[in-house]
């Protein structure tokens, strides 16, 4: 059976979802819950691979899933096994075309800034504090440029096949939310440190460091080497995978 579950996760103690050979990630611990509810290895397939420190409220995964416990409990069992810092939100049959990844046709990722005086308690490890009043008009306009089919090539991972770097961006918002600024991203696809090279980059706008302009001649400028001051990974969150 096929089984779409969506999860929450604090990223804060992860190398990200993916797993590998070293540090601790989403999918190696999903994984072990899955081996100990059934005494069966699962491949597991996400949606998105979050980088480390990245948070999610809505990363989707699925796999086939042979045990014998009911699905309308198996999110209860699965949380049963998971660490703290780990939850799944719902686990649901689905048919046996669906895959995580392959089926979603948009993500949708939040960044949070904090530009008030004082450094965060509560929300330590949630958002990037940035000293100074952002502008967020400027931001805004800023973020208009990327909205559309482009190539990310200035603002993704050098890692990236250089031939798959085009992605279209359906919308790029700035807002105030009472102490915060959120930059809210929803795009068919994120490539490696893409969300978190422009939330840099409208950090450098909101600063008063560069004209809003400057966003726009980044993304046209395909060159890494212009590639701007990544944003630390705790301000964003994997909001939701649209299918």
């Amino acid at each position: 059976m096929n089984i779409k579950v969506v999860l929450e996760y604090d990223g804060a103690g992860f190398a990200g979802w993916q797993q590998q050979a070293r540090g601790r990630t989403v999918e190696a611990e999903l994984k072990r819950a899955l081996r100990e509810l059934t005494g069966n290895d699962h491949v597991v397939y996400g949606a998105g691979r979050t980088d480390a420190g990245a948070h999610a409220a809505g990363q989707v995964a699925n796999f086939q899933f042979e045990g014998r416990i009911p699905t309308e409990r198996l999110a209860a069992a699965l949380n049963a096994r998971l660490p703290e810092d780990v939850a799944v939100l719902s686990a649901a049959p689905v048919p046996d075309g669906f895959h995580a990844r392959f089926s979603a046709r948009w993500r949708r990722y939040r960044y949070r800034y904090l530009d008030r005086a004082a450094r965060p308690a509560l929300e330590r490890g949630r958002c990037w504090h940035v000293r100074g009043k952002l502008d967020v008009k400027a931001m805004s306009r800023a973020a208009d440029a990327l909205c559309g089919k482009h190539d990310w090539t200035t603002f993704c991972s050098a890692s990236e096949p250089a031939g798959a770097r085009v992605r279209e961006m359906r919308s790029a918002t700035v807002r105030r939310r009472g102490e915060f600024v959120e930059l809210e991203l929803v795009a068919e696809g994120f490539l490696r440190g893409l969300a978190r090279s422009i939330a840099g980059a409208l950090a450098e706008v909101g600063r008063g460091r560069k004209p809003a302009g400057w966003v726009g001649e980044l993304l046209r400028g395909r060159d890494r080497r212009l590639a701007p001051k990544t944003a630390p990974a705790g301000g964003l969150t994997l909001v939701e995978v649209i299918y």
